[in-house]
């Protein structure tokens, strides 16, 4: 069993689109986002922290033990879970980003992943948790995706971009880095560069899954 970065998942968006929250869509009788933490489960000692924003209090009714792990740990399905609430996540997906980093210890290589793309399975897991190199970006058919592995000489420096600034994004600090820090690793999982973010998509992967 191999050891494994601190997985972040990102669900702190409005999920305009979506009419209602990503994370607390219903996945073969259970909200996504635990079917989200669940795919992390074949890896050593696994670690997630949730980034929440808006509609965090939704995730609380539905998944009461969210709440317990707000700054704490709480352990599901033998992952420690721990919840961090974005205040302000009107600035975007990297806002809950930061807010998440600072609560990392700044020596863990971690992996960056937004609820609404699916987790990949655990023989690509693996495949990008081997890559030595500072960044590690998965791609399936030439088309970029989810989960990104970072290393701290990388991200901790994120943690010093002003919110307010147009680089204020993930893709556009590894686009700036140095590019031999950078690999791209090629991955037969298409799923890993889906955007499921309207109620269409979102059957189509259910429809796909069964």
């Amino acid at each position: 069993m191999i050891k494994a970065p601190v997985l972040i998942i990102l669900a702190g968006g409005k999920s305009s689109r979506m009419m209602s929250p990503k994370g607390l869509l219903d996945f073969q009788g259970k909200p996504w986002i635990l079917e989200q933490i669940s795919r992390f489960t074949n890896v050593k000692n696994p670690n997630v922290y949730v980034g929440l924003g808006y509609d965090h209090e939704l995730y609380f009714e539905l998944i009461p033990w969210f709440k317990k792990a707000v700054n704490n740990t709480f352990i599901y399905k033998g992952v420690k879970v721990r919840i961090i609430i974005n205040t302000a996540p009107q600035y975007g997906p990297f806002s809950t980003l930061q807010r998440v980093l600072k609560n990392i210890d700044p020596k863990r290589t971690i992996l960056v992943h937004p609820i609404d793309v699916p987790f990949i399975d655990e023989k690509n897991l693996i495949s990008l948790i081997n890559e030595k190199n500072t960044i590690v970006v998965p791609v399936c058919e030439n088309k970029k995706g989810h989960p990104v592995k970072l290393k701290p000489k990388f991200w901790v420096d994120l943690l010093n971009i002003n919110l307010s600034s147009e680089t204020a994004r993930l893709d556009r600090q590894i686009k700036n880095y140095d590019t031999s820090s950078v690999t791209y690793i090629n991955l037969d999982y298409k799923p890993l560069y889906q955007n499921i973010n309207t109620i269409e998509l979102w059957n189509k992967y259910l429809k796909e899954s069964t």
